[in-house]
C-alpha cells in the first residue's frame, strides 16, 4: 500500500499543522528578541571625553657630540649597534663603546689589510658571525671604524657612519 504525498499530508490534523507553524514562528521571534537583547546589553556606549593633555612632552633635539666618546655613543644609538670603535691605522683606540677596545682596535687594521685589500680590494669589509656581524671600514687615512651589530649591516649604513665621523672631524678637530 503506497501513499501519495497528498494522502500523507491529509492524514495530519489541523491541530498538528497549526502547532508546527506556530512553533516555527514562535521560535523565530523569541530567538530574534533574545539576540537583540544580548547585543544591547553587550554594547554600552561610553561618551568620549574631549580633554587635552597639558603635559605634552616634546622630544629633545639630538645633541651633537662634543668629543670622541660622545661621538661613538651617538653613532651606537643612532644606528642601533652593539659596539662602535674608532681606531688609528696602527691599531690604537681613539674611542670606543666596547668592553675590549684595545682588542678591537688592534684587529681592525689587520682585517682591512688581509681581507679588505687582498681579497675584496676594498676598504670596507662586513664579516658575518654566528651571534653578531662586524663591519670594518676606513673613514679616512687616519681613522678606521669597527662596528658590531646583532643584525645585518649594510654598506649604506657604513657610508652614513663615515659621513657622520668625517663631519665631526671637520667641525671639531
Amino acid at each position: 500500500m503506497q501513499f501519495t504525498l497528498v494522502q500523507h499530508i491529509t492524514k495530519f490534523t489541523v491541530f498538528e499543522v497549526l502547532a508546527v507553524v506556530l512553533g516555527v514562528f514562535l521560535g523565530y521571534f523569541m530567538t530574534r528578541f533574545l539576540i537583540k537583547r544580548e547585543s544591547r546589553e553587550k554594547v554600552k556606549y561610553i561618551p568620549a571625553k574631549n580633554t587635552v593633555k597639558e603635559d605634552v612632552v616634546k622630544p629633545s633635539p639630538i645633541k651633537e657630540p662634543e668629543d670622541f666618546n660622545e661621538l661613538v655613543k651617538y653613532l651606537r644609538d643612532k644606528f642601533m649597534l652593539l659596539d662602535v670603535t674608532l681606531a688609528t691605522p696602527d691599531g690604537f683606540p681613539i674611542a670606543s663603546t666596547s668592553d675590549k677596545p684595545e682588542e678591537e682596535s688592534a684587529i681592525a687594521p689587520e682585517i682591512l689589510r688581509k681581507i679588505g685589500q687582498n681579497v675584496f680590494n676594498s676598504n670596507e669589509v662586513i664579516l658575518l658571525g654566528k651571534n653578531y656581524k662586524l663591519g670594518v671600514f676606513e673613514i679616512n687615512p687616519d681613522v678606521i671604524g669597527f662596528i658590531k651589530a646583532s643584525r645585518d649591516i649594510h654598506f649604506i649604513e657604513i657610508d652614513k657612519i663615515k659621513r657622520e665621523v668625517s663631519r665631526f672631524l671637520e667641525v671639531k678637530v
